[in-house]
């Protein structure tokens, strides 16, 4: 696997917060008060072991009689009510957990959505005080319990999760008096996909997720969310080999480790048994560099496409060449470096 460890891919859908003051929040919980109203979480090496629910961010000991209580009670607690529920709404229908039998009217849930704000907010109310007419909610503290279990001795993948995920978690844990073990390994998949991916113009997931397949998602549904990372996070680990560092002996490698770095190839970090002598791994990584050198010979490919190529174990231009064959120019675009002329290689070699 390339730099993606084991682990599970965990999305959130929340409130959305309001401006908070500095005095309210604990410090460092810059999204403290921020409510989750949907999880899901993937374990990306085994995607069909998966978790989700709908949390209901509102505990149900609140008093709620009416839509006034409901917007009052979000916007007590720092959220922006109209835009939370707007939202709330969306995630819902687009998780198919809603069925027409379960409003004041039966109707389809996409002409509930495109009623008022307050409209719909009558059934907040309704299923805050009926669960058992509305959809299965559950508890944050519930939802975090059951996540915690799910993802129990594993790593935990988010993206984006230092800034936003892991952040409402802890602020979540902090409320509920619920604990997230800190033996638990937390990753930040887009720091990791920048590193091994690089080139994209943009790393946002659906937009990372668009370039990489030429397909779209449900994004904004957690779990659906969390299976599209399962899928980023088994592409890059899925990378033919990358080589990585490793301590060689008193070699003479400048001249390698240049080319090396100006591709950024590193070498691979393995036990003596599997390495063989440190001479056996310079070789290697010599023959790789040798040959690829090639590749430059082809107007368009520069160091970053030449790095981008070999990872994909093309090393040659007739090897090039013969992937063209069997895939198609499609196969240049999917696979060199975002701003690379693929129609110029294209070209070049057939």
């Amino acid at each position: 696997m390339v730099g993606i460890p084991h682990g599970i891919c965990v999305d959130l859908e929340t409130t959305i917060a309001g401006k908070i003051p500095d005095n309210i929040q604990p410090p460092g919980q810059k999204r403290y008060e921020t409510r989750i109203i949907e999880i899901g979480a993937v374990d990306w090496l085994n995607p069909t072991n998966t978790f989700g629910c709908l949390v209901n961010p509102i505990p149900s000991s609140i008093q709620i009689s009416s839509v006034d209580d409901i917007f009052n009670w979000l916007t007590e607690n720092h959220q922006k009510p109209t835009a939370t529920l707007n939202f709330w709404s969306r995630v819902l229908v687009n998780r198919n957990s809603l069925l027409r039998t379960m409003f004041r009217t039966e109707e389809s849930p996409l002409v509930w959505l495109n009623r008022t704000t307050r409209n719909r907010a009558i059934d907040f109310v309704h299923w805050h005080n009926h669960p058992e007419d509305g959809p299965v909610f559950h508890t944050e503290e519930v939802a975090l319990g059951k996540l915690i279990g799910f993802g129990a001795g594993r790593d935990w993948l988010a993206h984006n999760g230092n800034s936003f995920d892991f952040k409402v978690l802890e602020g979540c844990a902090l409320r509920t008096g619920l604990s997230i073990p800190p033996s638990i390994q937390k990753h930040d998949t887009l720091h990791l996909f920048r590193k091994h991916i690089p080139g994209h113009k943009s790393y946002s997931q659906p937009k990372l997720y668009s370039a990489l397949f030429r397909q779209t998602y449900n994004a904004h549904v957690a779990i659906d969310d969390a299976k599209a990372l399962s899928r980023l996070c088994q592409h890059v680990a899925g990378t033919p080999y990358k080589l990585s560092k490793v301590k060689l002996s008193k070699v003479k490698l400048s001249k390698v480790n240049r080319i090396a770095k100006s591709m950024n190839l590193t070498f691979p970090k393995t036990d003596k048994q599997k390495m063989g002598k440190p001479e056996t791994a310079v070789r290697k990584a010599t023959t790789v560099v040798q040959k690829s050198k090639s590749l430059k010979k082809v107007r368009g490919i520069g160091p970053k496409s030449v790095a981008a190529l070999v990872l994909l174990q093309v090393t040659t231009v007739p090897e090039l060449r013969n992937k063209v064959k069997m895939h198609g120019t499609e196969w240049l675009r999917d696979n060199l470096p975002f701003g690379v002329s693929w129609k110029k290689v294209a070209r070049e070699i057939i």
